[in-house]
């Protein structure tokens, strides 16, 4: 256990100083991780002997990086992402996959050697590009939108072929076909009893403890692991990765499915970290002059072709060169479900150490060199403006009728409880453009249910302020009652220098003067606005007809 803890600290404190180097080289975290591993693994400046636990551990975080692309994937947002975005998506891994393929087979390797590295170089990777954009403040911009529904479209291929290659066989002829067989039927009914638990078990069980930040996060984790467990047993014959994405996708409809993906987000982080060291550390250089060659051949098509693949896809689409261009351009490095893929290849025997080791090279390339082209995205359409006019096909006539997100220019309510629940209904009787963030799953669905746009959540959390769109509110109301957590609020909004107006409910004069000192607009005291409003009461001229009507509408919003 001492050797664990060790080994433990020693991996962490190499991998925190590789990341402080690759941020500084405004590189993606991922990459610091890798290296950690190389200097652990392959370059042997230290050699691990708890890697079975630490392997152990990187399960661990491939199964919540899976359970959060379920619970965050929402296949409503097909309808407003749009047809074309679907068809930009399906398009470019048809035609990527196609011919990598091709590439590879020029290139000499294997059929399914070819297919295995075909598949790595077609996913893009989200988190990457997620973070990278939202950096810029383009996530909600309409190539933006076009990014989320392309890589959505990927996610949804991937995990396809992931549940299919984990299931594989070293069947043949008949007996073949009758494990695929029983292997559909035994998806069928976990994607049935899924949607079931989506349904009707689920959202009433978590609404119930949705109150409970530690219930809500040991019951989450509970759910995630035993049912990657349960699918891995010999009788169903899944990998956790599927386990972990379904257990995911089965919280997606309940309505606290925000916050448990903010409590887990830094436990999938750690454990994720964990993944991509053992993952570098495992890597193998013994025929890295073999391997090189195609590595780089490799990285460049993913750097080049597969944005020119997706500028001609938009482009027949009817999307000006500009928006092509800029979603094209996210699309140039490979994901991190490449590397899982890779890795489950190794698992099964289909694929060698060489391979792996090549594919992870192509992974650090084009990890660099994309996250300098979609950070110059501008610089670099300036540069090949003239040149990409060529691809104008039909003026544009997709962006017709685009409009940038709603969630603009907006009002956030912090809290519908008493004060926040006028407000709330004000604003509708109003028709003003908001947004609710309550904590209490109850109210969130009751406002959903209105066609309130709400999130249940905590306001602290970053995350849930970059749902809400912090970023471009002009107002932030807050009638949370703890000082703490609108403190919070207030200096995350003013170290990010968002532009909103701030108006924050206290419940003492202590608190008031507190907020005023982190430089609050305006601070609501129940109790002096109670004042003012008993003083006007007091002093109308007849003050006995006005209580009247007062007391009748006062009985109206009660009723």
């Amino acid at each position: 256990m001492e050797s664990l803890f060790f080994e433990l600290t020693v991996v962490l404190v190499l991998a925190g100083a590789c990341a402080l180097l690759v941020n500084y080289l405004k590189q993606p975290s991922i990459l610091a991780y890798i290296l950690a591993g190389l200097i652990l693994g392959p370059f042997g400046y230290w050699r691990l002997h708890e890697g079975s636990a630490l392997t152990a551990m990187s399960q661990v975080g491939i199964t919540l990086l899976l359970f959060m692309v379920g619970l965050e994937l929402d296949i409503s947002q097909i309808k407003k992402i749009g047809r074309r975005a679907v068809l930009a998506g399906a398009g470019q891994v048809l035609i990527t996959l196609a011919c990598s393929f091709l590439l590879c087979h020029l290139l000499g390797f294997s059929m399914l050697t070819s297919l295995y590295v075909a598949l790595a170089l077609t996913f893009s990777s989200t988190i990457i590009v997620v973070k990278l954009l939202s950096e810029k403040r383009d996530l909600q911009s309409l190539y933006g939108r076009l990014v989320v529904g392309i890589f959505l479209t990927q996610d949804l291929v991937a995990l396809v072929v992931l549940m299919v290659l984990s299931s594989g066989s070293s069947a043949t002829g008949t007996a073949l076909w009758s494990h695929v067989g029983f292997t559909f039927l035994r998806g069928v009914l976990l994607v049935v009893g899924v949607v079931i638990l989506n349904q009707y078990v689920f959202p009433k069980l978590f609404r119930s403890i949705g109150k409970s930040d530690e219930l809500l996060l040991v019951v989450s984790l509970a759910w995630a692991l035993g049912l990657a467990t349960f699918v891995q047993l010999p009788f169903m014959g899944f990998s956790l990765e599927i386990g972990g994405f379904l257990a995911g996708l089965s919280l997606s409809a309940s309505s606290v499915h925000y916050e448990i993906s903010a409590r887990i987000r830094s436990l999938r982080d750690f454990f994720i970290i964990i993944f991509f060291i053992v993952l570098g550390s495992q890597l193998s250089f013994a025929g890295i002059a073999s391997t090189i060659v195609p590595a780089i051949i490799l990285s460049l098509f993913v750097l080049v072709g597969n944005p020119f693949i997706v500028v001609v896809i938009l482009s027949f689409l009817g999307y000006k060169p500009r928006t092509a261009f800029y979603t094209a351009i996210t699309v140039g490095q490979i994901s991190e479900f490449s590397l899982i893929l890779v890795a489950l290849g190794l698992k099964l025997g289909a694929i060698n150490p060489e391979v792996v080791s090549m594919i992870t090279l192509v992974a650090i390339i084009t990890f660099t060199l994309s996250s300098y082209s979609i950070i110059k995205a501008d610089k670099l359409y300036s540069w090949l403006e003239q040149s990409l006019s060529w691809f104008d096909l039909t003026g544009g006539t997709a962006e017709l009728h685009q409009h940038e997100s709603t969630l603009k220019n907006h009002v956030v309510l912090l809290g519908v409880h008493r004060t926040g629940k006028e407000l709330a209904e004000s604003f509708l009787s109003a028709h003003e453009k908001f947004v609710i963030v309550d904590f209490n799953p109850e109210v969130a669905e009751y406002y959903a249910r209105s066609g309130v746009p709400v999130i249940c959540g905590d306001a602290s959390d970053p995350y849930i302020q970059e749902l809400a769109g912090f970023r471009y509110a002009r107002m932030i109301v807050s009638t949370l009652p703890d000082v703490h957590d609108n403190l919070a609020v207030v200096e995350s909004v003013r170290n990010q220098k968002f532009r909103a107006k701030l108006i924050i409910m206290a419940q003492n004069n202590d608190a008031a003067r507190e907020l005023y000192r982190h430089k609050v607009d305006y601070v609501l005291l129940p109790h002096y606005v109670n004042g003012l409003h008993l003083s006007r009461i007091l002093k109308h001229q007849n003050p006995k007809q006005h209580l009247s009507i007062l007391r009748r509408q006062h009985l109206k919003v009660l009723e």
